[in-house]
């Protein structure tokens, strides 16, 4: 299907999103992705000119489909996506993916997120936030999330007013953001520091084994956490994953 380019967005340092008109509704739950095509390559890219991407927008947003990633100067896909003018259409496809919240599952749920991994958390948050609100077949849907972030500096935190501002206005979501190398920043960090390991988990999340656990970001960082909720004893059954490749 054709998709519109309505709008950019930058999100933090080096991360932008991109908002898309659809020709046709698109119906797809929150923490699926999408395949994007671009009709050609300013620049040479040898993973060619589609890839998928975790839609950051909830279905609850309304039309648009809100793509967002870092912008890596060594893409030659990521580069003429930047370069697209307002306007300019693409291809689509999808939604596809199975990493997405069971609405029969209230949690309570935590999120381990790793840079641009936070995507699939933000579409979920936010719907999850929205539907509390609105009657979901006769019901209120009542999750529990602790989003627990890691960047590498507080620049690069990515949806950060969205999610303070969720995190003051539901109470259904503790928030908790760290960074890794805060000497680098150039904006004064007072927040947790260091990588998100057995130790911080065990200092943020009460009642440890009475949650499920999600994790999605670069593909050592999420196998660091697997190995880690393993230390802790948490099933396998209780963790879910989804690594980003091909930052």
């Amino acid at each position: 299907m054709k998709l519109k380019l309505i709008e950019k967005k930058e999100e933090a340092k080096g991360t932008k999103s991109f908002f898309w008109e659809s020709e046709k509704p698109v119906n797809y739950l929150a923490g699926q992705y999408f395949y994007f095509t671009l009709p050609t390559l300013k620049y040479p890219d040898p993973r060619g000119a589609t890839r998928h991407f975790t839609l950051s927008s909830s279905p609850t947003e309304g039309n648009l489909l809100r793509l967002t990633t870092r912008i890596r100067q060594e893409s030659g896909f990521k580069k003429t996506l930047d370069e697209l003018e307002i306007g300019g259409t693409i291809e689509g496809e999808g939604p596809e993916g199975t990493f997405i919240l069971d609405e029969k599952e209230p949690g309570p749920h935590v999120f381990l997120a790793g840079g641009i991994g936070i995507t699939p958390f933000r579409s979920m948050i936010k719907y999850a936030a929205d539907k509390q609100s609105l009657p979901l077949r006769g019901k209120n849907l009542n999750t529990q999330i602790h989003l627990i972030y890691s960047n590498s500096i507080p620049e690069e935190i990515t949806f950060r007013q969205d999610l303070e501002n969720l995190a003051k206005s539901w109470p259904n979501l503790k928030l908790n953001m760290t960074v890794t190398k805060p000497e680098e920043s150039k904006e004064p960090w007072s927040g947790l520091a260091g990588r998100i390991d057995e130790s911080l988990i065990q200092k943020l999340v009460p009642d440890i084994n009475n949650n499920i656990f999600w994790v999605c970001g670069p593909p050592a960082m999420v196998e660091a956490m697997e190995l880690t909720l393993g230390k802790l004893n948490i099933s396998s059954g209780k963790v879910r994953s989804e690594k980003f490749t091909g930052y």
